[in-house]
This record gives C-alpha cells, sequence and structure tokens, in this order.
C-alpha cells in the first residue's frame, strides 16, 4: 500500500514568499557601491552637487579666494586707512576688488561648466597679469620714479592686451605682449622689492612666485588641473598679507 507524506513537523517556521526576494534586494543594494559624487555631498549646495568632480575641487578654491579678499581684504583697507592715509587705501581697494572679482569670476564659470558663459574664460586669460599688477600698485607710494613708470606702461599693455583678448584680434602679436607685460612686471618688482621691509619684500616675492609659476603650471597642463588655481588663489592671500607687513613695519 502506498504511504502517506509525513506531515511537516510544527516547529518550522514558515516564511513569506517575498520576505527573502525583498531581503535579498536590500542586501544587493547595500553592497552596491554608491556613486562616487554623490557621497558626503548630502548637505552641500545643489549647484556644487550637479558640478562635475573635476571642476567642484577648482570651484571651491577660487571661491575660498573670493570670499578672502572680499571679507578680510575689506578689513585690510580700512586698517590701511586708518594707519596709512587715503592713497595707500585706495590702491589697496583695487587690489582687493580685483583679485576678489577675479576669483569669484572663476568659481561662477567653472560653477556654469557647459553654459555660455563667455566672459569668464576671456577674463582668465590675462587674469594672472590683472593680479600681479594690482598686487604691485600698493607699493607705488613708496618705490621710485622709474618703478613707477614702469608699472604705468605694464598697465597700458595689461588694457591693450585685455582688450585684444575679449575681442580676439590679437593672435599673431599674443606670445610678444604676454612676454612684454611679464618683464615690465618683473622689472617692477624687481625695482620696488628692494625698498619695502624684509617681511613685505618676503609675501610679495612669494605671491609673485605664486602667480608666475600658476601661470607655467596652466600652460603646461591646462586651466582644468587644481594646481594652478590653487597657487592663484596663495598669490592672492601673499599680496594681502604683503600690504598688511609693510603697512605694520612703520
Amino acid at each position: 500500500m502506498p504511504q502517506a507524506a509525513a506531515a511537516p513537523p510544527k516547529n518550522t517556521p514558515r516564511s513569506e514568499p517575498g520576505a527573502a526576494a525583498t531581503s535579498l534586494t536590500v542586501a544587493a543594494w547595500n553592497r552596491h557601491p554608491q556613486p562616487r559624487r554623490l557621497r558626503g555631498l548630502a548637505h552641500w549646495p545643489r549647484w556644487l552637487r550637479d558640478l562635475p568632480e573635476p571642476a567642484r575641487p577648482i570651484a571651491l578654491a577660487r571661491l575660498f579666494g573670493a570670499l578672502f579678499m572680499a571679507l578680510p581684504g575689506a578689513a585690510l583697507v580700512v586698517f590701511v586707512a586708518l594707519h596709512a592715509g587715503a592713497a595707500l587705501a585706495a590702491a589697496t581697494l583695487l587690489l582687493v576688488a580685483t583679485h576678489a572679482t577675479l576669483h569669484a569670476m572663476a568659481a561662477w564659470s567653472q560653477a556654469r561648466t557647459g553654459t555660455s558663459s563667455p566672459w569668464p574664460q576671456r577674463l582668465e586669460a590675462p587674469a594672472p597679469a590683472l593680479l600681479s599688477w594690482t598686487s604691485l600698485l600698493p607699493f607705488a607710494t613708496v618705490a621710485a620714479p622709474g618703478a613707477n613708470t614702469l608699472l604705468g606702461a605694464s598697465a597700458a599693455l595689461l588694457l591693450l592686451n585685455a582688450w585684444l583678448t575679449a575681442y580676439g584680434r590679437h593672435r599673431p602679436w599674443q606670445r610678444p605682449l604676454h612676454v612684454a607685460t611679464a618683464t615690465l612686471l618683473a622689472a617692477t618688482l624687481a625695482a620696488q622689492a628692494v625698498l619695502l621691509s624684509l617681511p613685505a619684500r618676503a609675501a610679495l616675492l612669494a605671491g609673485a612666485a605664486c602667480i608666475g609659476v600658476s601661470v607655467a603650471v596652466q600652460l603646461r597642463a591646462g586651466t582644468h588641473r587644481i594646481t594652478g588655481h590653487l597657487l592663484l588663489v596663495l598669490g592672492s592671500l601673499c599680496a594681502a598679507f604683503a600690504v598688511a607687513l609693510q603697512v605694520g613695519s612703520h
């Protein structure tokens, strides 16, 4: 006779059909790596989360430079006005405003990657020369007349270079203009540095070196590398410190 099938033991727990599938899905989701660009960015602004990963540190570095030059830079202008007079305060204000604006425009350009915003890219090319020139401007009051003449000549070349860059008309003369501007700025720096106090001289030379090396880095590796941008921000900080040290030494 056929034997009846044995009844299942009473103590065996019964599992619902969907429970195993749900636990398997959760385990697979936990093992699945999250996108790298979203890790740790849940509380960051949306514009920063939406940036491509290579552009995010560049935007943050230039934004830090803009905020530093705008906030502590304003305090530096007040300090100079109280201790060194209106002429040096006006030159320091131009330094702070130019550096803050250029860094802010660069951060905005990185934040608007892929959109039609030509002006930030057009300002990025003459930015190192503009940063260098405004860094030297506050020391024109203590420089010899020859250094001030060089500073004025370099300003004329900077304006010509910026105008030609904006309209794209200087391709044959691009390299000679850059070389002439850099030469005049270096000569102005050499003429001014010997008349400054030692701490201010060291800070100014360090800032000029950072800006110069940043140009070389960006020519070699392009503007998509963060090294050149960090050096530009460091050059701005050194320029502000040089003014503070020069005023504090008198």
